[in-house]
């Protein structure tokens, strides 16, 4: 039984992985500009990226990117020879036999790649937001649910007047590292937390409060968190219903995590609060700002 989960979530691993990958380079081609950052952003996630390193395609990316990283100057000739190796790398892995490109979780781990290729060069031109709108457009599922829902309706409004002002690029791209986890400032490139549907204002109550956790937590083991909790006076549900008061977000991500940086509970939980239920979406910061 355990070989049989383990090669489940091994193939799901490995088919988010190459789903990312596909729409990282979408983003960092969407402005037709491989820069610097973008270089090393691939750099780092190749190397992090353990469930697919052996592939040869893979392999071939991450040599490639590591050669011509090697004496730290890259050149305009480099550059045009890694975009041409992008479109291919992209193909090759798109006829990858058995990879899962095409269902409504593969969706989400293609839009999750390409939001963090566009802010792999930690900043966002006005084409990569057009690709952006493009891209959302032509999906209605992800369009219409969480997360592509807020992200959605966010660019339309940035949109609506014509002119995307200095603002509302630092605007969308604070946003699209909330989405993704990824803080290239802080030197995350893909181990955060989404930070997207959290409720920052919430007042966090403890006394005969259901609270229900997910993700991995700084603070350390959930069990042990959750007896912290019940220890304030607060009570504990295994899972997302519309009886709850708080899903708490661990600060952390992991690779293993479905839907990398967010997941089944959170969706299921935006849902609910989508309909009117109070369930609040909270981080584990805001939860250990109340705890004693």
């Amino acid at each position: 039984m355990e070989d049989k989960l383990y090669a489940f979530n091994y193939t799901k691993n490995r088919d988010k992985l190459f789903a990312n990958l596909v729409s990282i380079i979408d983003g960092v081609l969407a402005d037709g500009v491989v820069r610097d950052d973008e270089v090393l952003y691939l750099d780092t996630w190749l190397l992090e990226a353990k469930h697919i390193i052996n592939n040869g395609v893979i392999k071939s990316l991450s040599a490639r990117v590591s050669d011509i990283l090697t004496d730290r100057i890259i050149t305009d000739d480099e550059r045009e020879e890694l975009k041409g190796s992008l479109y291919k790398i992209q193909k090759d892995i798109l006829d990858i036999p058995d990879v899962d490109f095409y269902s409504v979780e593969s969706d989400l781990h293609l839009l999750n790649g390409l939001c963090k290729g566009l802010i792999a060069d930690r900043q966002l031109s006005d084409d990569e937001i057009h690709y952006l709108d493009w891209w959302l457009t032509q999906n209605g599922i992800l369009k219409n649910n969480y997360p592509g829902k807020e992200l959605y309706s966010l660019i339309k409004s940035i949109l609506s007047d014509g002119v995307i002002t200095k603002d509302e690029s630092s605007k969308l791209h604070t946003t699209l590292i909330d989405f993704t986890g990824c803080d290239l400032d802080s030197g995350v490139v893909d181990g955060l937390a989404t930070r997207l549907p959290i409720n920052a204002d919430a007042t966090v109550n403890l006394t005969n409060k259901t609270f229900c956790l997910t993700g991995v937590f700084m603070a350390g083991k959930r069990a042990s968190i959750e007896m912290v909790i019940e220890k304030a006076g607060g009570k504990l549900s295994s899972g997302v219903t519309k009886n709850i008061n708080y899903l708490v977000i661990g600060t952390l991500s992991s690779r293993d995590w479905r839907f990398s940086s967010h997941g089944r509970k959170i969706e299921k939980a935006v849902s609910y609060r989508d309909r009117g239920e109070d369930i609040k979406i909270i981080s584990e910061e805001m939860l250990f700002s109340v705890l004693p």
